[in-house]
């Protein structure tokens, strides 16, 4: 079976860790250009580049999928089948008609549910209490193709955060990939055509999505907080109240960790106030959210102390 990888990020490598733990190494991995990041600008390189590169498998980093270049070399490798898995890019028709076995793709939920690019953070979002993976045949629509594989996690998602999440799919994807390929490599697989009529879609995430609205309850806040730390994380601007240097308002806070409580809200929503227990918490349109570990701007993460006062308002 000669395989053709396609994957960036975190979830990537470990689909490809799994392919190479069950001796079904790629042939060829294609990954994403390095960019720059950090405040020096310095390329950093996707995380599924590390390990091709420990592993010695050959890379390929296209800026273009439709460079001819590109496309000549992985006809070249006359692979079986491509596998994707978080690759960040849309395939071409001419790419997906290259291999004979056609072209897998590794995707983070109960398709036709949560289709497109942030399927862990829509899940939460939501509320869902399942969550699982769908192997798939690529087509030219967005996670459209008709269905190889799909598994439910064995448990509720309801309490877990976006990176406890994303690591579980992220081996059951593994796991399943590696039990499904030489089944659909032997024809053993009918593919299903997924139920179309019942697709939701998910969007590319940005800063903006973290601003939390204390006027939503504190569940709707808590699922924020759950799904969408590190990225692009959940915040909001600090009106102190108080007109120092040190402290001046509408400095913006990163709520890192919470939960809510079924104590109601007794001011307006986003007030800070203690509880009977001592705790910090905010008001919501509800309940008390508790507040466990907070960031002001410019400084380390930290139990909720000193820069909060009772009465400042998040808004």
């Amino acid at each position: 079976m000669k395989i053709v990888f396609f994957g960036t990020p975190a979830f990537a490598v470990t689909i490809l860790q799994a392919l190479i733990d069950a001796h079904m190494p790629p042939i060829a991995i294609v990954t994403a250009p390095d960019k720059p990041a950090g405040r020096g600008r310095r390329l950093s390189s996707p995380p599924v580049k590390e390990l091709a590169d420990k592993r010695h498998i050959p890379l390929l980093q296209p800026k273009k999928l439709k460079d001819e270049i590109f496309l000549e070399t992985l006809r070249n490798y006359a692979a079986d089948i491509f596998v994707i898995a978080a690759y960040g890019k849309i395939l071409s028709q001419t790419l997906l008609d290259i291999p004979p076995k056609g072209v897998i793709n590794v995707h983070p939920s109960l398709l036709p549910q949560h289709r497109g690019p942030s399927p862990i953070q829509s899940a939460i979002l939501a509320g869902d209490n399942a969550m699982g993976v769908t192997l798939m045949l690529t087509d030219k629509e967005m996670d459209h193709g008709p269905i190889l594989a799909q598994q439910e996690l064995e448990f509720p998602i309801s309490n877990f955060q976006f990176p406890k999440l994303h690591d579980e799919l992220a081996n059951l994807g593994g796991k399943m990939l590696v039990n499904t390929l030489p089944r659909w490599i032997a024809g053993e697989i009918t593919p299903q055509e997924q139920e179309h009529k019942k697709a939701t879609y998910t969007k590319l995430l940005s800063k903006e999505d973290g601003h939390v609205d204390w006027t939503k309850s504190a569940e709707e806040i808590d699922r924020m907080v759950r799904a969408l730390n590190p990225w692009p994380g959940t915040w909001s601007f600090l009106n102190s109240g108080i007109p120092e240097v040190e402290h001046p308002e509408f400095k913006r806070v990163k709520i890192l960790a919470g939960y809510p409580t079924n104590e109601p809200s007794s001011m307006p929503p986003g007030t800070l106030i203690k509880t009977k227990s001592g705790q910090f918490a905010a008001c919501t349109k509800d309940f008390l959210y508790i507040l466990e570990k907070v960031q002001l701007e410019g400084r380390k993460p930290s139990v909720p102390n000193g820069f909060l006062h009772l009465g400042s308002a998040f808004v």
